[in-house]
Protein backbone atom coordinates (compact mmCIF):
# COMPACT_ATOMS: atom_id res chain seq x y z
CA UNK A 1 0.00 0.00 0.00
CA UNK A 2 1.26 3.36 -0.53
CA UNK A 3 -0.64 6.98 0.31
CA UNK A 4 -0.05 10.38 -0.03
CA UNK A 5 -1.86 13.37 1.75
CA UNK A 6 -2.31 17.29 2.51
CA UNK A 7 -5.00 17.47 5.40
CA UNK A 8 -6.00 19.61 7.56
CA UNK A 9 -6.81 19.65 11.24
CA UNK A 10 -10.48 21.83 10.01
CA UNK A 11 -12.43 20.10 7.15
CA UNK A 12 -13.06 23.56 5.73
CA UNK A 13 -9.72 24.47 5.35
CA UNK A 14 -8.97 23.24 1.90
CA UNK A 15 -7.17 21.82 -0.26
CA UNK A 16 -7.70 18.42 1.27
CA UNK A 17 -6.18 15.49 -0.48
CA UNK A 18 -5.81 12.25 0.28
CA UNK A 19 -4.76 8.60 -2.00
CA UNK A 20 -4.62 5.46 -1.61
CA UNK A 21 -3.42 2.86 -3.80
CA UNK A 22 -3.09 -1.25 -2.96
CA UNK A 23 -2.62 -4.21 -4.46
CA UNK A 24 -3.42 -4.49 -8.28
CA UNK A 25 -4.38 -1.08 -9.37
CA UNK A 26 -6.85 -0.50 -6.54
CA UNK A 27 -7.20 3.00 -5.45
CA UNK A 28 -9.19 5.13 -3.15
CA UNK A 29 -9.36 9.29 -3.85
CA UNK A 30 -10.79 11.30 -1.30
CA UNK A 31 -13.64 13.80 -2.33
CA UNK A 32 -14.87 15.39 0.85
CA UNK A 33 -13.17 15.41 4.57
CA UNK A 34 -15.45 14.87 6.91
CA UNK A 35 -13.86 14.59 10.16
CA UNK A 36 -10.65 15.58 11.67
CA UNK A 37 -9.02 15.74 14.65
CA UNK A 38 -5.81 16.51 15.39
CA UNK A 39 -3.94 16.07 19.03
CA UNK A 40 -0.56 15.31 20.46
CA UNK A 41 0.50 11.97 22.02
CA UNK A 42 2.70 12.39 24.75
CA UNK A 43 3.92 8.90 23.74
CA UNK A 44 5.45 9.95 20.26
CA UNK A 45 8.12 12.77 20.22
CA UNK A 46 7.52 15.76 19.03
CA UNK A 47 7.68 16.14 15.40
CA UNK A 48 10.32 18.38 13.95
CA UNK A 49 11.26 19.66 11.74
CA UNK A 50 9.21 21.21 10.79
CA UNK A 51 7.28 22.30 14.57
CA UNK A 52 4.17 21.47 14.88
CA UNK A 53 1.54 21.03 17.58
CA UNK A 54 0.25 17.69 17.32
CA UNK A 55 1.71 13.99 15.94
CA UNK A 56 -1.54 12.27 15.12
CA UNK A 57 -4.23 12.86 12.96
CA UNK A 58 -7.37 11.15 12.92
CA UNK A 59 -9.90 11.31 10.08
CA UNK A 60 -12.87 10.12 8.30
CA UNK A 61 -14.28 10.83 4.48
CA UNK A 62 -15.99 9.96 1.36
CA UNK A 63 -14.23 9.65 -1.98
CA UNK A 64 -13.93 6.77 -4.81
CA UNK A 65 -13.07 3.74 -4.54
CA UNK A 66 -11.24 2.55 -8.34
CA UNK A 67 -13.20 5.53 -9.43
CA UNK A 68 -16.87 4.71 -7.70
CA UNK A 69 -18.20 7.06 -5.81
CA UNK A 70 -19.54 6.58 -2.20
CA UNK A 71 -16.70 4.98 -0.74
CA UNK A 72 -15.42 5.72 2.84
CA UNK A 73 -12.26 5.79 4.67
CA UNK A 74 -11.07 5.89 8.11
CA UNK A 75 -7.52 6.69 9.11
CA UNK A 76 -4.85 7.32 11.96
CA UNK A 77 -1.93 9.38 10.81
CA UNK A 78 1.19 9.94 13.15
CA UNK A 79 4.27 11.55 12.84
CA UNK A 80 6.78 10.38 15.41
CA UNK A 81 9.81 12.64 13.54
CA UNK A 82 12.56 12.03 11.16
CA UNK A 83 13.29 10.41 9.11
CA UNK A 84 10.03 8.88 9.61
CA UNK A 85 10.64 5.12 10.14
CA UNK A 86 8.08 5.29 13.52
CA UNK A 87 5.30 6.96 11.75
CA UNK A 88 2.47 4.77 11.67
CA UNK A 89 -0.90 3.94 9.94
CA UNK A 90 -4.05 2.65 10.59
CA UNK A 91 -6.68 2.66 7.69
CA UNK A 92 -10.13 1.50 6.86
CA UNK A 93 -11.50 1.56 2.77
CA UNK A 94 -15.35 0.66 2.70
CA UNK A 95 -16.50 0.23 -0.46
CA UNK A 96 -20.48 1.88 -1.43
CA UNK A 97 -21.98 -1.13 0.01
CA UNK A 98 -20.00 -0.76 3.16
CA UNK A 99 -18.05 -3.66 2.51
CA UNK A 100 -14.29 -3.28 4.04
CA UNK A 101 -12.15 -3.79 0.85
CA UNK A 102 -8.54 -2.56 2.90
CA UNK A 103 -8.47 -2.82 6.50
CA UNK A 104 -4.60 -1.73 8.40
CA UNK A 105 -6.17 -2.34 11.77
CA UNK A 106 -2.96 -2.16 14.10
CA UNK A 107 -0.94 0.39 14.19
CA UNK A 108 1.52 -0.41 10.91
CA UNK A 109 5.22 1.41 10.88
CA UNK A 110 6.35 3.08 7.25
CA UNK A 111 8.47 0.97 5.50
CA UNK A 112 9.28 4.13 3.01
CA UNK A 113 8.32 7.67 3.38
CA UNK A 114 7.30 9.75 5.91
CA UNK A 115 4.72 11.20 7.36
CA UNK A 116 4.92 15.51 8.12
CA UNK A 117 2.72 17.32 10.37
CA UNK A 118 3.08 21.40 9.67
CA UNK A 119 1.40 24.13 12.47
Amino acid sequence: MTHGFELHCDPNQVPNNLEINWDGGSSFHLDQLTKAQCKDDPAIPSPAPPAANFDTFIGTGNGRLNGVSGATATWTFTDAGEPGVNDTVLLTIKDKNNKVVLAILVPTKLTKGNHQAHK
